[in-house]
């Protein structure tokens, strides 16, 4: 079969370079939750706003939601429900 070859251990930092390093996740996702969260205090419906963002409106409701912003009878379920988990998440 043919002889193994020796362990060559990784340099740090290496692996495939980032495609766009500028690009940070976090801060686009905290632009858009502020985006959203000033439309939806002009009154603009969560279409509209889905519509100016590029967005889905599930994906504003969610956005919204998340910043404390909107309110509904699921909305307020979730946000318990998140609250429950992390108190369970802290016994830990």
């Amino acid at each position: 079969m043919g002889e193994k070859r020796a362990y060559k251990p990784r340099k740090p930092g290496g692996g495939r370079k980032k495609l766009k390093p500028e690009y940070d996740a976090g801060e686009n996702l905290k632009g858009q939750m502020e985006s959203a969260v000033a439309l939806y205090d002009s009154e603009m419906s969560l279409q509209a706003i889905g519509e100016e963002l590029g967005l889905n409106p599930i994906k504003v409701r969610k956005l919204l939601i998340t910043a404390d912003v909107y309110e509904s009878k699921a909305a307020k379920k979730v946000q318990a429900t998140f609250q429950e988990l992390l108190i369970e998440a802290r016994k830990y």
